[in-house]
């Protein structure tokens, strides 16, 4: 009688920008919920994602998907939570040597604070922005690259030509997700 060899578990393919598929179904579905204002729902997702990526060396995704988390908590009402995520995105990207994103994305973090009344959240962020960046933040330059669509065609994340990284004048990589994205 012939032995059998048992079968070989096969390893599954990485989706665009090396993710597994489940992790990108999850981002998806986390935009998703984000886009349609359900930011309960969207919050666990976004910390488990934010969680895995820093848990396996992808520091700027990890850091851009607790600013995205921290803005479902401040949309839910969390501001102490959400400058808590906000502080662990600032804590990556300075470790990832990204400091230059900080000089667009820190305004824009206090902004929401502000536009929330979260004064008292807004000033901690802006004096501990001030004190790594200096007290003069540089304005982002002038960005020559053309438009990129308002959404990822891989994991729906929002675009912004100025938090992904840009692989030549007509394609860049998406914050969230690392797929290729096209530009209009």
């Amino acid at each position: 009688m012939r032995r059998r060899r048992p079968l070989a578990r096969r390893p599954r393919r990485p989706g665009p920008g090396g993710q597994r598929p489940a992790v990108m179904q999850m981002l998806r579905r986390a935009n998703r919920l984000m886009e349609s204002g359900q930011y309960e729902q969207a919050y666990p997702l976004l910390k488990r994602l934010a969680d895995g990526a820093a848990r396996h060396g992808m520091p700027v995704r990890a850091a851009n998907l607790y600013v995205r988390a921290a803005h479902a908590r401040l949309e839910m009402g969390s501001a102490p939570d959400a400058l808590d995520l906000a502080r662990r995105a600032i804590q990556l990207l300075i470790a990832a040597g990204q400091t230059e994103r900080l000089h667009s994305l820190g305004p824009r973090m206090v902004q929401a604070f502000e536009e929330r009344r979260h004064h008292e959240q807004a000033i901690t962020l802006r004096a501990e922005l001030a004190a790594l960046l200096g007290s003069t933040q540089a304005a982002a330059p002038t960005d020559p690259h053309a438009a990129l669509p308002a959404q990822c065609p891989s994991c729906s994340g929002p675009v912004r030509a100025d938090q992904v990284t840009w692989i030549d004048a007509q394609s860049a990589e998406c914050a969230y997700c690392g797929s290729t994205i096209q530009a209009e």
